[in-house]
């Protein structure tokens, strides 16, 4: 039955506009309607006893104005009180102005206007019904969303700090060092998520704002120690996260090894996007470049070995591979060189970082 209704054109009017076609189409209809009632009318008029000019007019303006909507039925009503007034008021076939006539026809716009009215009032209450339905299926639709986005960042803020335990116990002697690391690795983590809690709904976060964000407790930001050079670049929760957990990584140990282990060092980190490469089918990139300076030169290189591969270059390649990115790890004597390559669309696309 509901259905039934809101095929109506007056329903259909209150859920959205009509064409241009459907309006004139739904005036003509009123105007078959009002033929229909004049003829039906003239055709009564003879078994009729004086006192009921409005008969079949008062049914036609109410149909037209529940089906058709309130501007045919105002048309209805309008056509339907010259013709009561012209042919079936006494005296017929003129209008009278006579004290008789004008009471008439008073009595006859109080009805049609009482009709019209309540008519008019019943459609502004299913348009305010109608949007309330709306909006709460909005609701509904947006907790599901965030319901659902909810539990994917969960589970991989469970995968990745899975990841980070599993990686610290291969690489931790002691159970100090072990709960040293995770410490560091897990507040890293809660400060990325600090961040996306700063957004607004549907933001994204910048990547020089989660470089910030990282490399604040080093204390380097915003000095000469360290320069930030790209394009603002939009990234998405989970690689907020992951890009967080990085820079933090890279931050610790060039404050234990590196180029923040000694007063001269510095710290350069680019990005650029790098356009995509349909002939060697190689997608648009984001390309972050970590380069270490000033510090003292890499352990392996002095000693003629080569380098180690720790904790921090393990957990820069899985996580990035979670999102299909590269990771080019070098220690030149310089000092540390990094460079990621990750896919653009994986920007606001990612998964799980870790299996």
């Amino acid at each position: 039955m509901r259905a039934r209704f809101r095929s109506l054109p007056a329903f259909a009017a209150a859920q959205t506009r009509l064409s241009v076609g459907s309006v004139f189409a739904t005036y003509g209809v009123a105007l078959v309607i009002f033929l229909i009632a004049l003829v039906l009318r003239f055709w009564i008029d003879p078994y009729l006893p004086p006192g009921f000019p409005y008969l079949t007019f008062f049914p036609a303006v109410v149909i037209c104005g529940f089906v058709l909507g309130v501007g045919p039925g105002t048309l209805v009503a309008v056509l339907s009180g010259l013709a009561s007034w012209y042919y079936f008021i006494p005296p017929h076939n003129q209008f009278d102005f006579s004290p008789g006539t004008m009471v008439a026809m008073g009595l006859y716009v109080f009805v049609i206007f009482t009709d019209l009215g309540l008519i008019y009032l019943m459609m502004r209450a299913y348009r305010a019904e109608l949007a309330a339905r709306q909006e709460t299926q909005r609701l509904a639709d947006r907790q599901e969303v965030m319901a659902q986005e909810l539990d994917h960042r969960l589970k991989n803020v469970f995968a990745t700090i899975n990841a980070i335990i599993s990686l610290s116990l291969k690489n931790a002697s002691t159970a100090d060092e072990l709960a040293a690391r995770l410490r560091d690795r897990l507040t890293a983590l809660g400060r990325s998520n600090l961040l996306l809690r700063g957004l607004r709904d549907g933001e994204d976060a910048s990547l020089q704002s989660v470089v910030f964000q990282a490399l604040e407790p080093f204390a380097i930001v915003g000095t000469t120690r360290f320069s930030a050079v790209g394009p603002k670049v939009p990234i998405d929760g989970q690689t907020v996260i992951i890009l967080s957990l990085i820079l933090h990584e890279l931050g610790t140990n060039a404050a234990k090894y590196g180029a923040l282990s000694t007063s001269e060092g510095h710290i350069a980190l680019r990005w650029a996007v790098e356009d995509a490469d349909p002939t060697h089918d190689r997608p648009t990139l984001l390309s972050i470049e970590w380069r270490e300076s000033g510090g003292p030169i890499p352990k392996h290189v002095v000693d003629g070995d080569s380098p180690q591969v720790g904790f921090g270059s393990t957990l820069m390649k899985r996580v990035i591979a979670g999102i299909r990115g590269f990771t080019d790890i070098s220690y030149p004597e310089t000092g540390a060189l990094v460079r990621l390559s990750l896919p653009l669309d994986a920007l606001s696309q990612s998964r799980d970082p870790a299996h």
